[in-house]
Protein backbone atom coordinates (compact mmCIF):
# COMPACT_ATOMS: atom_id res chain seq x y z
CA UNK A 1 0.00 0.00 0.00
CA UNK A 2 0.62 3.73 -0.60
CA UNK A 3 1.67 6.35 1.55
CA UNK A 4 -1.92 8.12 0.66
CA UNK A 5 -3.87 4.80 1.02
CA UNK A 6 -2.17 4.79 4.66
CA UNK A 7 -3.43 8.03 5.15
CA UNK A 8 -6.90 7.47 3.81
CA UNK A 9 -7.36 4.47 6.14
CA UNK A 10 -6.49 6.51 9.21
CA UNK A 11 -8.47 9.66 8.38
CA UNK A 12 -11.21 6.96 8.33
CA UNK A 13 -10.41 5.10 11.12
CA UNK A 14 -10.72 8.63 12.93
CA UNK A 15 -13.51 9.71 11.04
CA UNK A 16 -15.51 6.53 12.51
CA UNK A 17 -14.39 7.52 15.68
CA UNK A 18 -15.89 11.25 15.29
CA UNK A 19 -19.13 9.23 14.60
CA UNK A 20 -19.18 7.29 18.13
CA UNK A 21 -18.56 10.69 20.73
CA UNK A 22 -21.75 12.13 20.03
CA UNK A 23 -23.55 8.72 21.46
CA UNK A 24 -20.32 9.14 23.93
CA UNK A 25 -21.77 12.55 24.95
CA UNK A 26 -24.70 11.37 25.90
CA UNK A 27 -23.94 9.20 28.93
CA UNK A 28 -22.77 11.03 32.41
CA UNK A 29 -19.19 10.83 33.35
CA UNK A 30 -20.87 8.17 36.40
CA UNK A 31 -21.85 5.78 33.04
CA UNK A 32 -18.72 6.42 31.26
CA UNK A 33 -15.97 5.04 33.51
CA UNK A 34 -18.51 2.48 34.91
CA UNK A 35 -16.92 -1.13 34.85
CA UNK A 36 -19.18 -3.05 32.07
CA UNK A 37 -17.46 -6.26 33.17
CA UNK A 38 -16.17 -6.53 28.86
CA UNK A 39 -12.64 -5.70 27.48
CA UNK A 40 -11.02 -3.36 29.57
CA UNK A 41 -14.00 -2.72 31.70
CA UNK A 42 -15.74 0.84 31.18
CA UNK A 43 -15.89 3.14 28.06
CA UNK A 44 -12.90 5.24 28.96
CA UNK A 45 -11.22 2.67 29.72
CA UNK A 46 -11.56 1.28 26.16
CA UNK A 47 -10.34 4.59 24.85
CA UNK A 48 -7.59 5.22 27.05
CA UNK A 49 -6.12 1.71 26.14
CA UNK A 50 -6.27 2.77 22.43
CA UNK A 51 -4.89 6.28 23.04
CA UNK A 52 -2.00 4.41 25.19
CA UNK A 53 -1.54 1.78 23.09
CA UNK A 54 -1.33 3.64 19.87
CA UNK A 55 0.86 6.66 21.60
CA UNK A 56 3.66 3.32 22.33
CA UNK A 57 3.50 1.98 18.95
CA UNK A 58 4.12 5.85 17.47
CA UNK A 59 7.48 5.02 19.72
CA UNK A 60 8.31 1.98 18.39
CA UNK A 61 8.05 3.24 15.22
CA UNK A 62 10.08 6.31 15.45
CA UNK A 63 12.93 3.82 17.01
CA UNK A 64 12.31 5.51 20.60
CA UNK A 65 11.25 3.93 24.12
CA UNK A 66 7.52 3.51 24.28
CA UNK A 67 6.13 5.96 26.81
CA UNK A 68 4.54 4.43 29.77
CA UNK A 69 0.96 4.00 29.73
CA UNK A 70 -1.52 6.28 30.69
CA UNK A 71 -3.16 5.93 33.97
CA UNK A 72 -6.96 5.81 33.58
CA UNK A 73 -7.82 7.42 36.77
CA UNK A 74 -5.78 10.79 35.43
CA UNK A 75 -9.13 10.61 33.26
CA UNK A 76 -12.22 10.53 35.14
CA UNK A 77 -14.40 12.79 32.56
CA UNK A 78 -15.70 12.50 28.89
CA UNK A 79 -14.12 15.88 28.26
CA UNK A 80 -11.08 15.01 29.88
CA UNK A 81 -10.66 11.76 27.74
CA UNK A 82 -11.83 13.24 24.52
CA UNK A 83 -9.47 16.25 25.19
CA UNK A 84 -6.69 13.67 24.89
CA UNK A 85 -8.28 11.53 22.40
CA UNK A 86 -7.82 14.70 20.27
CA UNK A 87 -4.40 15.33 20.91
CA UNK A 88 -3.10 11.58 20.24
CA UNK A 89 -5.41 11.99 17.06
CA UNK A 90 -3.11 14.60 15.65
CA UNK A 91 -0.02 13.38 16.84
CA UNK A 92 -0.78 9.95 14.86
CA UNK A 93 -2.22 11.51 11.59
CA UNK A 94 0.62 14.15 11.68
CA UNK A 95 2.90 11.31 11.79
CA UNK A 96 1.57 9.16 9.33
CA UNK A 97 1.09 11.72 6.86
CA UNK A 98 4.84 12.25 7.12
CA UNK A 99 5.77 8.86 5.76
CA UNK A 100 6.68 7.83 2.31
CA UNK A 101 6.92 4.86 0.76
CA UNK A 102 10.96 3.92 1.83
CA UNK A 103 9.40 4.54 5.54
CA UNK A 104 6.26 2.33 5.12
CA UNK A 105 8.72 -0.60 3.54
CA UNK A 106 11.44 0.22 6.52
CA UNK A 107 11.15 -2.77 8.81
CA UNK A 108 11.24 -1.96 12.71
CA UNK A 109 12.87 -3.83 15.22
CA UNK A 110 10.34 -3.81 18.67
CA UNK A 111 10.07 -4.98 22.30
CA UNK A 112 7.21 -6.06 23.54
CA UNK A 113 7.92 -6.96 27.18
CA UNK A 114 4.26 -7.78 28.47
CA UNK A 115 4.50 -10.49 25.68
CA UNK A 116 7.70 -11.78 25.89
CA UNK A 117 7.94 -10.67 22.12
CA UNK A 118 11.02 -8.88 20.26
CA UNK A 119 10.66 -9.48 16.43
CA UNK A 120 10.33 -7.00 13.77
CA UNK A 121 8.28 -6.04 10.83
CA UNK A 122 7.72 -3.73 7.57
CA UNK A 123 6.54 -0.08 9.22
CA UNK A 124 3.16 -0.28 6.73
CA UNK A 125 2.05 -3.80 8.68
CA UNK A 126 2.26 -2.32 12.06
CA UNK A 127 0.41 0.69 10.86
CA UNK A 128 -1.85 -1.71 9.44
CA UNK A 129 -2.73 -3.36 13.05
CA UNK A 130 -3.04 -0.51 14.44
CA UNK A 131 -5.87 0.39 11.87
CA UNK A 132 -7.12 -2.54 12.75
CA UNK A 133 -6.96 -2.38 16.61
CA UNK A 134 -9.04 0.73 16.07
CA UNK A 135 -11.86 -1.08 14.57
CA UNK A 136 -12.13 -3.72 17.40
CA UNK A 137 -12.14 -1.22 20.36
CA UNK A 138 -14.44 1.10 18.32
CA UNK A 139 -16.62 -2.24 17.85
CA UNK A 140 -16.84 -2.98 21.28
CA UNK A 141 -17.45 0.73 22.51
CA UNK A 142 -20.65 0.70 20.14
CA UNK A 143 -21.96 -2.74 21.35
CA UNK A 144 -21.15 -0.99 24.85
CA UNK A 145 -23.13 1.76 24.19
CA UNK A 146 -25.77 -0.37 22.64
CA UNK A 147 -25.74 -3.26 24.95
CA UNK A 148 -25.65 -1.26 28.04
CA UNK A 149 -27.07 2.28 27.53
CA UNK A 150 -29.84 1.06 24.64
CA UNK A 151 -27.88 3.86 22.63
CA UNK A 152 -28.44 3.71 18.64
CA UNK A 153 -25.11 3.31 17.65
CA UNK A 154 -24.00 4.74 13.69
CA UNK A 155 -22.80 2.62 10.77
CA UNK A 156 -19.17 3.22 10.87
CA UNK A 157 -18.43 1.37 7.61
CA UNK A 158 -14.86 2.22 5.57
CA UNK A 159 -17.67 1.98 2.13
CA UNK A 160 -19.83 4.71 3.91
CA UNK A 161 -16.54 7.11 4.36
CA UNK A 162 -15.95 6.62 1.01
CA UNK A 163 -19.48 8.00 0.17
CA UNK A 164 -19.15 10.74 2.15
CA UNK A 165 -16.11 11.92 1.25
CA UNK A 166 -15.80 11.46 -2.53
Amino acid sequence: MDPQGFSDLFEYSYWAFDLIWPPINKLNDDQFVLDLEYSFGSIRNQIIHLISSHRRWLNRLKLEQPVARLNITDFPTISITKGEWDVAKVEMLDYVNSLDQDALAEVIPYQVSSRSVETRHPRWKILFHLVNHSTDHRSQILAMLNTHFNMDTPEHDYIIYLWENR
